[in-house]
């Protein structure tokens, strides 16, 4: 298993902004700094990590390199307490005076930025596909429920509110699985993708953010309830509007390639 070691305390979604330093030593480089958010770190038996080789630069300065688990000067931190997706264990990792060879630096330097931006425009296709499948198990939890439980003598579904809620989902989903489709498509047929990319993560991002509200509200306060799977659902759907860009960034991205 080897995890991705971008995200920063003070650089999230500006990934050009990252402090970590990789030093030009005899045979290689010395990396000090800070990582926040790694996923699956401490279980991680490699490290994808980014650092700077060229302070001066942003974009340019970034270069990745791949560092085990066990090397000297490698710790990580306890595991971060989060509102969902608790599943995924998420810890800080630090790096002091750790030494990295030549051969395990990946690509040239300063190359490690355009890489980790094509990463991001498959993984965010990804993340998109699994919005969606957190949306459509928080509509049809819904949906069913409104078919079952009775309030002023019928079903709920056959109240307005509920029904136009639940045609909100319903679209909204499909909306969302086409976008996410047309997306992996173009990566497939090898397209620039890097729009199309964020509109995939932004839509159905927020789709599975009002789909899960949406099961929590038809639910009422039996979706306030964790005996109810639909309140779990909304908090794991949170990361997804946040996590490798929040929807700020892919509507930032999406505004630089307006066709």
């Amino acid at each position: 298993m080897t995890s991705l070691a971008t995200t920063e305390p003070g650089a999230g979604s500006d990934a050009a902004s990252i402090t970590t330093s990789a030093r030009r030593v005899a045979g290689g480089y010395l990396l000090n700094g800070q990582k926040a958010w790694i996923s699956n770190a401490g279980a991680a038996r490699s490290y994808v990590v980014f650092a700077k080789t060229d302070p001066a630069e942003r974009a340019r300065g970034v270069t990745a390199f791949l560092v085990p688990s066990d090397a000297d000067g490698l710790s990580v931190g306890e595991p971060m307490r989060k509102m969902g997706q608790r599943a995924i264990v998420c810890r800080e990792v630090f790096f002091s005076d750790l030494f990295v060879p030549d051969e395990d630096r990946l690509g040239g330097e300063g190359e490690g930025f355009v890489g980790l931006m094509r990463t991001f425009d498959i993984s965010r296709v990804v993340l998109g596909a699994a919005a969606v499948g957190a949306a459509r198990a928080a509509y049809e939890y819904a949906r069913d429920y409104a078919r079952t439980r009775v309030q002023f003598g019928k079903p709920v579904i056959e109240h307005q509110a509920v029904a136009f809620r639940l045609a909100d989902m319903a679209s909204r989903i499909e909306i969302a699985r086409l976008v996410v489709l047309r997306a992996a498509r173009a990566i497939d047929v090898g397209e620039d993708v890097a729009a199309l990319a964020a509109m995939a993560k932004l839509t159905a991002s927020e789709t599975a953010m009002f789909c899960t509200w949406a099961g929590v509200q038809t639910l009422g306060g039996w979706g306030y309830s964790r005996e109810y799977p639909v309140e779990q659902w909304m908090r794991d759907a949170k990361l997804e509007e946040i996590e490798e860009g929040t929807s700020d960034i892919m509507r930032l991205i999406i505004s630089r390639n307006l066709p």
